[in-house]
């Protein structure tokens, strides 16, 4: 998949206007995703992803911490200063493309470094 592809499929997923309203919000998902705790997978995720996608997740200043999903809404929320149902979709569209845009090995790997309560949101059903 590439960036237009990935992009197309956030916007889709997301019901966001544009890929330019749509880039900040996955730029801010994915910041997220890389301030938190996973054990390794952060560097062979982003190496998978097409364009700037990889370097949100591994560009992060902060140190990562272990976190769940009520702390990852929170943080997006706080990032895009959208409401907590906005986050969550958010974070959804994100996540559940991130995780279709790589190999099949590499998906494995992505969910099981999650949290059960924010793997949910990298599948979509």
């Amino acid at each position: 998949m590439n960036t237009t592809e990935l992009t197309e499929l956030v916007r889709q997923r997301g019901g966001y206007d544009s890929a330019e309203t749509t880039a900040p919000v996955v730029e801010a998902v994915l910041t997220v995703l890389g301030s938190r705790t996973m054990d390794g997978e952060a560097a062979n995720l982003a190496a998978q992803l097409p364009g700037d996608f990889g370097s949100f997740i591994t560009s992060g200043s902060e140190k990562a911490e272990e976190f769940g999903a009520d702390e990852f809404i929170k943080k997006v929320q706080e990032r895009l200063n959208i409401s907590e149902t906005q986050a969550q979709l958010a974070t959804h569209a994100v996540l559940s493309a991130m995780t279709e845009a790589v190999t099949p090995g590499e998906q494995v790997s992505f969910m099981n470094a999650l949290p059960n309560d924010l793997s949910s949101y990298a599948r979509w059903n």
